[in-house]
């Protein structure tokens, strides 16, 4: 990769998606390229077939590369029922004679946090700050300089199956990626960092990422993640009900719920309704199957969050079905919209779209990433490692990055 250069690949059900731009500052500049190719090998984001799978990345690799520089490491961006969260919290003493809170203090929280156990099926992913406590006094979000007797650090943790991330890392491998667990990212939290504002994020919101095979799911509070999950049920399920209902092949039901698919079959143009008559159907019938299995994976979203806040952000390519934001709201008596990426720069128009909230996620992230490693580099060494965790530590509750990265990487394995 050129320097000032990351690639992200999001892998997802339908799809797989890589894209590589310039990165400055932590901002991203410039889209270079965009590549695309069909999902084959995975499954409800699951990888059921190494070598198909890694013959679809290694396409989208390839497709991306057509127009920028080669691929050889990127941040990768999964999703799959398998994803589960928790919110521990440590405990530290500020250990001085005046109980001054120093970095000190505060590294050794994080370093706790990162030695939190799991079981050995399961591997930490994310690790993100939520808040700190000084004296059990909850919601600081900078506490350096402070006095106080205990430090507590309360943090997200997103863990996933073991088996199914050396699965897919072994993918990313076979096709020329250089990757760890270090540089994966839920899609959810992706996705929230390219259409959620930090408003939505302080007041709650719960952020769906409704793909092909899956939805992910990222509920914030207090202006960080507090829930992290995701649901075996996308688009396909869809797909698949015209595809019964209709009795057609599931391709042409695809095509159908792409050129046809509305929430409102009194609001359909005519220019959606002449493709109707090839397979024998009408707005009414078409709209009823969709309604039918919508209004069942939007139930599915809020009985899933622990906590349900009055919003609730619909994203992915299924989240672009005409009526969504509307049918939403009648069902679930929630404010909702539609998340569409914003404010994309140059070579981006392509990416406004719901369907690659995830991928320009992590260009965000990667930005952020990219701009916390120059931090460390500039002392180098274990003393830029610990130059570069001590300013992120210090700004992270000051200046709200678009995304939080702190403390030393997840351990892998």
């Amino acid at each position: 990769m050129a320097a000032g250069s990351i690639a992200c690949v999001d892998i997802g059900s339908s799809k797989i998606c890589t894209v590589v731009a310039n990165v400055s500052d932590g901002r991203i500049v410039e889209v270079l390229s965009v590549g695309n190719a069909t999902s084959r090998g995975v499954q409800k984001g699951i990888v059921v077939d190494i070598d198909d799978a890694t013959i679809a990345i290694r396409e989208s690799l390839e497709n991306a590369e057509a127009g920028a520089v080669k691929v050889e490491s990127a941040l990768v961006g999964f999703c799959g029922k398998h994803i589960s969260s928790t919110n521990p919290m440590v405990s530290a003493d500020t250990h001085r004679r005046d109980h001054l809170v120093t970095d000190d203090a505060m590294e050794e929280s994080w370093k706790k946090i990162y030695d939190v156990v799991f079981p050995e099926d399961r591997v930490k992913v994310n690790v993100l700050p939520r808040q700190w406590a000084l004296d059990r006094v909850g919601g600081i979000r900078n506490p350096r300089g402070m006095h106080g007797f205990r430090l507590d650090l309360e943090a997200h943790i997103v863990t996933a199956d073991f088996g199914y991330m050396e699965n897919l890392l072994t993918c990313l491998k076979r096709a020329g990626v250089n990757v760890s667990l270090r540089n994966c990212v839920a899609n959810p939290l992706a996705s929230g960092e390219s259409v959620l504002e930090p408003e939505d994020k302080e007041r709650g919101v719960i952020l769906a990422d409704i793909g092909g095979g899956t939805t992910g799911i990222a509920v914030y509070r207090d202006g960080t993640p507090w829930h992290t999950s995701a649901l075996p049920v996308g688009g396909r399920q869809i797909t698949n009900d015209l595809a019964v209902g209709l009795s057609i092949p599931f391709s042409a039901a695809e095509e159908l719920k792409v050129r046809s698919g509305t929430l409102y079959p009194e609001e359909m143009q005519d220019t959606r309704t002449e493709f109707l008559s090839k397979y024998n159907t009408s707005p009414e019938e078409l709209s009823y199957i969709i309604r039918a299995r919508v209004e069942e994976i939007l139930r599915m979203i809020v009985s899933k969050s622990p906590y349900v806040p009055n919003v609730l952000v619909l994203t992915g390519g299924t989240a672009d079905i005409p009526g969504m934001e509307q049918f939403a709201r009648e069902v679930l008596g929630l404010q909702v919209r539609v998340g569409v990426p914003t404010n994309l720069p140059q070579g981006g128009d392509a990416l406004n779209d719901p369907a690659y909230a995830a991928v320009v996620g992590l260009l965000l992230w990667g930005a952020e990433l990219g701009a916390v490693g120059e931090r460390r580099a500039e002392v180098g060494g274990v003393g830029g490692f610990l130059a570069g965790l001590r300013s992120t530590l210090g700004t992270i509750w000051e200046r709200r990055p678009r995304i939080s990265l702190a403390g030393p990487p997840p351990k892998e394995g």
